[in-house]
Parts: structure tokens; C-alpha cells; sequence
């Protein structure tokens, strides 16, 4: 008998047919479930039984629904972040939980400059104008020869900062864990988080949420930076404190920011709306069609190679 596995991601399931031939060849099955998007924590614990293998959105995995889960032995996520999935819960229960690794770097770190071209070159402000039947004269900044700040240097933070030197950027970066040969290629320096919050023009995060980062983009952040600078988040929203934000926006002390994730999504009262210093995308860091095909593929990778007993493209937790 084949091993069910359940897709939850909207944007997996409009591609029911690969999955289920991909599924199918390796020994197992998508599961056929029906439910209404956001799918709901009761939902997930009524269609969670008897599934096998279990690729999310970003649906909350929670102790509950994996209580609920009586056959699970894997979670994939269908992109890298996997803050939404209780990873000590699956421990507890011998649960895999893997990430798609590698789908979508350099989809995120090229929105990361559109954003920083966008907000030195006054470029969404001219567009509205122009469509206004105005000719403006903005006087923007160049990129190249300005220091880029890049807190978390992996996969992504990496992508950025190649693309920093190719626009001539000098690259300064903080992490937890050091890679000295590719900072060494490519003319990088690690230096202590405050140092990239004095000196940067540009501040853009790529780190993971966790209880150490979470709002780390705090008041005496944002105080120590120049007001000529900009911040950058396509990592998660509360890694940056929204209040904090909006009042280094509102008051100009910092230039601008360019905005791809939000405390919450999607935000119901959005306080940035109103800001002419802001660039707002609605979490669409990892929205190419290179990086889907690369995502789908590897999460269905992840759960079929763990259902059959070998390793999983990228497995981020041990029990």
C-alpha cells in the first residue's frame, strides 16, 4: 500500500497532476482531501489523519495537529522558512521536518535590489507622478561605491552579495557562523551587528526567525543608523519591530525601507500605506516560476526519499 501524502500549499495544488505522477512513481499517493483556504488549525486536524507525508504552505503546524497526525513521519515545508512548524513537537514525535533548500536564492536577492534601485532612484514616486501628468526632476543616489550591510550571511545573504559587488558595493556582513572562504573570494567583511547598523547605506536582513532575532530591527537599531540609510527585510516581519518602523519612517530617521514581509500576513491595517519612503511587496521573495518548479520539486523529494528510508534534500531537524 502506498504512503499518502497531503499538499497544502495553494500554489502546489494548482499542479495536482506532477505531483501525483511523481508521488506515484516513488511508491506513494496524494492524498485527496477538500478544504477552504487559509486552512484553519480544525481543519488541519480532521485532514491530517492517516496522511503519511505533509507539504505545507505556511499553515501553522501545531503541537494539536500533530497530535491529530497518527501516521505523519514528515513535514516539508515548500520553501526555506519553517518557523511555522513546531519543530520541537516533531521531534518529539520522530517527525522529519525539511526545507527546500537552495530554491530560491537568488529570486529573493534579486527582489532585495529592485528594492534598493527602486528606493535610490526615486523610481515607484516618478512613476506615480509621471501618470499624473507631471515631470519630475528626482535626485536620486548611486549604488555603486555605498556600503551594503547584510545581517545573515547564508544562501540567500550570499545571493545579495554577489550582486553587491557587481554593482560596486562595499559588503560588510554579520552572522553567527562564519564562511571565511567565500568572504575572502569576494571581498567581505564580517564585522559586529552594530558596526553594520553605523556604516551601512543600505541594511538588509536574511535571517531566520528565532527567539534571538525576533525584533532585533528594534528603537536602538534603527537610532544607530545613518539617515541617509535604507532597510531591507525579505526575511520574516517580526525580525524588524513594526512600531519602531513606522516611527523612523514617519519622522525620517532613517531615508526608506523596502518591505516583503509584515508582522502579519496578510496585514489588516497596514501602517506603511501611508508612507511615500516605503516599497511594499506582499511576500513575493521566492515568487519566480524557476524557483516554484525548483520548490515543488524538492519538497516532493523531501517527503517520497523519507517514506521510502533514504536521506531528504535537506532534513533541519534531529531526534
Amino acid at each position: 500500500m502506498g504512503k499518502d501524502v497531503l499538499v497544502l500549499s495553494r500554489k502546489f495544488r494548482e499542479q495536482s497532476d506532477f505531483a501525483r505522477e511523481f508521488l506515484e512513481s516513488r511508491g506513494c499517493r496524494l492524498a485527496e482531501r477538500s478544504f477552504d483556504y487559509p486552512v484553519s488549525e480544525d481543519a488541519l486536524v480532521e485532514i491530517i489523519r492517516d496522511v503519511d507525508g505533509l507539504i505545507t504552505g505556511l499553515e501553522q503546524i501545531t503541537p494539536r495537529v500533530f497530535a491529530a497526525a497518527n501516521r505523519l513521519k514528515v513535514v516539508s515545508a515548500g520553501g526555506v522558512g519553517y518557523d511555522h512548524v513546531n519543530v520541537e513537537e516533531a521531534n518529539k514525535r520522530g517527525v522529519a521536518v525539511c526545507i527546500c533548500e537552495g530554491c530560491n536564492n537568488y529570486s529573493v536577492s534579486e527582489l532585495v535590489f529592485g528594492m534598493m534601485v527602486g528606493l535610490a532612484r526615486n523610481i515607484y514616486p516618478a512613476d506615480r507622478a509621471m501618470r499624473q501628468g507631471e515631470w519630475p526632476r528626482y535626485l536620486g543616489y548611486d549604488l555603486w561605491g555605498k556600503t551594503l550591510g547584510i545581517v545573515g550571511l547564508g544562501r540567500v545573504g550570499k545571493a545579495v552579495a554577489l550582486l553587491g559587488r557587481a554593482f560596486g558595493m562595499r559588503i560588510l556582513a554579520n552572522d553567527i557562523s562564519w564562511d571565511i572562504t567565500f568572504a575572502n573570494q569576494n571581498g567581505i567583511s564580517y564585522v559586529p551587528f552594530e558596526r553594520i547598523l553605523d556604516e551601512s547605506d543600505f541594511v538588509t536582513m536574511h535571517v531566520p526567525l528565532t527567539p534571538q532575532t525576533h525584533e532585533m530591527i528594534d528603537e536602538a537599531a534603527l537610532a544607530r543608523m545613518k539617515p541617509s540609510a535604507y532597510l531591507i527585510n525579505a526575511a520574516r516581519g517580526p525580525v524588524v519591530k513594526e512600531t519602531a518602523l513606522v516611527e523612523a519612517l514617519t519622522t525620517h530617521r532613517i531615508a526608506g525601507a523596502g518591505l516583503d514581509v509584515f508582522e502579519i500576513e496578510p496585514h489588516p491595517n497596514n501602517p506603511y500605506v501611508g508612507l511615500d519612503n516605503v516599497i511594499m511587496t506582499p511576500h513575493i521573495g521566492g515568487s519566480t516560476q524557476e524557483a516554484f518548479d525548483r520548490a515543488y520539486y524538492l519538497a516532493l523529494v523531501n517527503v517520497a526519499n523519507v517514506l521510502n528510508g533514504l536521506p531528504a534534500h535537506c532534513q533541519v531537524n534531529r531526534y
